[in-house]
């Protein structure tokens, strides 16, 4: 966690444990959760007031929740139980608003590291209503956010209303595999259920096996089996300082796929013991370097004693002629004239130099027998240093170039 993180989070420690201090902070809770909202109160006195999950905020005249993202405070929600005036916007009665500076996009990512199953609901009642680790609508600010959960089993129960049916489809158009549960028409909210049926009821609800294709066939929500949403990550850039989040995607994908063989582009093996420690021994990694001579003759960019600790740890080490750049290479140097391979590299850089490398390395690492030509790989290729490139593919000899396959493609940067 970086300093200002740090110096946020105690800011909202402090903030929240004022709200708790106060000695009309139960009683606002219970009076306005249990009366109003009908939650019983051995949920209130016994999991949200000794949790620190809400406290009561006399100057704003709300009830206070802390917005956790799994193991951070990123800030604090508010519910307000009487019309106010907050920064010369009316605030009514029920409606949901934030600290300023609650920072919702830390949440969210913190979130994704460390549940692998969210609830998502229409608000902060509801949620507390299950449970459940997860977050409420207006804690996003936007329905695109909803991409950090495409790797998490997600989901996603709205309150009943003329609108819950448009939002369903929305979400199943980012997050195809999502969860959309639908409550019984005479239940208006997961509360609703809650206060009725009690938290067991809640839970078997929201966690039924058959929830998927009944709620989709009862909606008319059904799967649309002619394609596949696949996320592709958009780097503004090209370049290194897109080398993690490169490598991340990279595994995330290897993960759902069930790829176990990795091809990393490195010339100085910076890049390389990156992707090491990253995936560790459980995939096949293949490190890809330059040529000897590419710089200058007889130099090997990757020094000596990396190659052979990269060795120790697991990874396999090409070093081979390119693929676009061996004889083809030297008649241009020598004559001014390129030659089919070079102009084959010069197609594939239109969609970016970490795209052609990461082909080139396809074919080098085919060659070489490392990979099968009836085996997808992921291939990892940047622009100059570092990796920017991530794509799924159908290996190729070189002999037998046109029969590579680009089958994916995972990450790449937008402008190049």
């Amino acid at each position: 966690m970086g300093k200002n993180e740090m110096g946020l989070r105690i800011n909202f420690d402090q903030l929240f444990n004022q709200m708790l201090q106060n000695k009309q902070a139960a009683e606002k809770a219970v009076s306005y959760l249990h009366d109003k909202k009908k939650i019983n109160k051995g949920i209130i006195y016994n999991e949200l007031l000794p949790k620190k999950l809400v406290g009561y905020s006399p100057e704003r005249k709300a009830l206070a929740f802390p917005l956790v993202r799994g193991f951070l405070i990123v800030g604090i929600q508010y519910l307000a139980t009487e019309s106010l005036e907050i920064n010369g916007q009316i605030v009514k009665e029920g409606q949901e608003y934030f600290h300023e500076g609650s920072d919702l996009e830390t949440g969210l990512f913190n979130l994704e590291k460390n549940f692998r199953d969210v609830i998502i609901t229409s608000g902060i009642l509801d949620l507390l209503s299950t449970d459940l680790g997860g977050v409420s609508l207006p804690s996003m600010t936007g329905f695109k956010q909803l991409q950090l959960f495409s790797d998490i089993n997600t989901t996603i129960c709205f309150k009943n209303s003329k609108d819950s049916e448009l939002a369903a489809k929305n979400i199943l158009e980012i997050l195809p595999k999502a969860n959309i549960v639908t409550l019984p028409m005479e239940f208006r909210d997961i509360n609703h259920l809650l206060v009725e049926k009690g938290q067991e009821a809640v839970k078997s609800f929201l966690t039924k096996e058959d929830k998927v294709d009944k709620e989709r066939e009862l909606k008319g929500l059904k799967k649309d089996n002619t394609f596949e949403v696949v996320n592709c990550r958009y780097f503004p850039n090209p370049g290194p300082d897109n080398t993690e989040a490169t490598l991340e995607a990279a595994l995330e994908r290897a993960n759902i796929l069930k790829i176990k063989k990795i091809l990393v582009s490195s010339c100085t093996g910076k890049t390389a013991f990156k992707a090491v420690d990253l995936f560790g021994h459980t995939f096949s990694l293949i490190i890809v370097t330059h040529v000897t001579g590419f710089k200058k003759p007889d130099h090997q960019e990757l020094a000596e004693k990396d190659r052979k600790l990269l060795l120790e740890m697991g990874a396999v080490v090409l070093t081979a002629q390119h693929a676009f750049g061996g004889v083809g290479r030297a008649f241009r140097n020598k004559t001014g004239t390129y030659q089919i391979d070079e102009a084959i590299a010069y197609t594939l850089r239109t969609f970016g130099q970490g795209t052609k490398v990461a082909i080139e390395m396809a074919l080098m690492a085919t060659d070489a027998g490392l990979i099968r030509t009836d085996e997808d790989v992921i291939s990892i290729g940047g622009t100059a240093a570092g990796v920017d490139t991530a794509l799924l593919l159908k290996p190729a000899h070189t002999q037998n170039f046109f029969d590579i396959k680009v089958k994916e493609i995972i990450c790449k940067p937008l402008d190049f």
